[in-house]
């Protein structure tokens, strides 16, 4: 009887386990891949910085005086020879008047003593009347008279060169980027008063750490690109390298020059500098890169077993515009999940998937 209960009781048992549901396992979580395909590579570098005018003139009158006129403003695009701004002219005009009367009656002078010379020249020096002393005195009358004259020519042209420069102009087809003047103001001469930022050869300001310059200096290819115009490059090329590094953030100033139909001023741009890594690489989606375990790893798809596994990869350059370039890690043509890569783990079934990851 015992025996009876007992096998029983097993029976029951088994029974109940029997009627415990098993758990399922999750349908695969699906993900967009991208196959590695290996080659020859570039090492690269991007910074961005501003777009700035090679040369920025300080302008200013070349001769004191009171501001009666603002013809432009800040942002203005002049040309060169156009007129920015005007002093009163008055005193300017008076001197020159003043030196056309002094040309005249030089010139007057220089006419009369040039006749009186003549006429004693004709004498002739057998002439009773004819003095040596008095030839020379007339000859040298006539020469000061002369040199009287020309010394009151060039006042007039200086006088009217001090009326020219009443009136200040462009030197060159530009952007006004500063004013320091206002109608009513008195300014000295040589006084800065508007910069002119010229638009006939602009560049793009950096910033580069000295760990970086020798990649600056490397570079055989340069590729500019704006922030407000993203599908458009501009080609580039490197003008200067700072001699010293800044001494609050120890970066080199680095200007490139820009190549082509110049963009605006003040625009910010990235700068990107490549050449021969001598190393191939494969281009990946940025997204594809994860931190496991505190290193750069990339989830590679087994399409048998519908598993993920991570391995580590060597990041060459963050290419931007959303790709990295790694250097090693990976076979060739393994497939890499690039979208839902933070999500997942080794246990995780995954299925490949061309649609829309959510």
């Amino acid at each position: 009887m015992v025996q009876i209960t007992r096998v029983a009781a097993c029976l029951i048992a088994v029974s109940a386990a029997a009627a415990v549901p098993t758990r399922a396992e999750p349908p695969p979580r699906p993900v967009r891949v991208q196959t590695v395909r290996f080659q020859p590579g570039q090492q690269s570098v991007t910074y961005a910085g501003t777009v700035q005018a090679r040369v920025q003139a300080n302008l200013g009158f070349r001769v004191p005086g009171k501001v009666i006129a603002r013809l432009v403003d800040v942002g203005d695009h002049v040309t060169a020879g156009q007129v920015l701004a005007r002093l009163d002219p008055t005193d300017a005009r008076l001197a020159v008047e003043a030196d056309i009367q002094a040309v005249r009656a030089a010139d007057a002078e220089a006419v009369n003593a040039r006749a009186e010379f003549q006429r004693y020249q004709r004498l002739g020096r057998f002439s009773p009347a004819y003095i040596a002393s008095e030839y020379d005195r007339r000859q040298a009358a006539a020469d000061g008279a002369e040199a009287h004259l020309a010394q009151a020519q060039r006042q007039l042209a200086l006088a009217r060169d001090q009326l020219a420069y009443t009136q200040l102009q462009a030197d060159a087809d530009g952007v006004i980027t500063d004013l320091k003047l206002e109608p009513g103001q008195v300014v000295a001469a040589g006084q800065t008063v508007i910069t002119l930022a010229h638009t006939a050869e602009t560049e793009v300001a950096l910033d580069v750490p000295e760990n970086r310059l020798p990649d600056i200096r490397a570079a055989d290819g340069i590729e500019i690109r704006l922030w407000s115009q993203p599908g458009r490059a501009l080609p580039g090329w490197v003008r200067e390298i700072g001699a010293l590094a800044d001494p609050m953030s120890r970066t080199f100033a680095v200007k490139v020059t820009i190549l082509g139909k110049a963009p605006g001023l003040g625009m910010t741009a990235s700068v990107r500098f490549s050449h021969d890594g001598g190393r191939r690489i494969a281009r990946l989606a940025a997204s594809a890169v994860v931190s496991v375990n505190g290193v750069p790893s990339v989830w590679v798809l087994d399409q048998a077993t519908h598993r993920a596994t991570a391995h580590p990869v060597t990041i060459a350059a963050w290419l931007g515009d959303g790709e990295v370039a790694i250097a090693g890690g990976v076979p060739e043509g393994a497939q890499v999940v690039t979208a839902g890569a933070s999500q997942l783990d080794a246990a995780m079934p995954v299925t490949a998937w061309a649609g829309a990851i959510r």
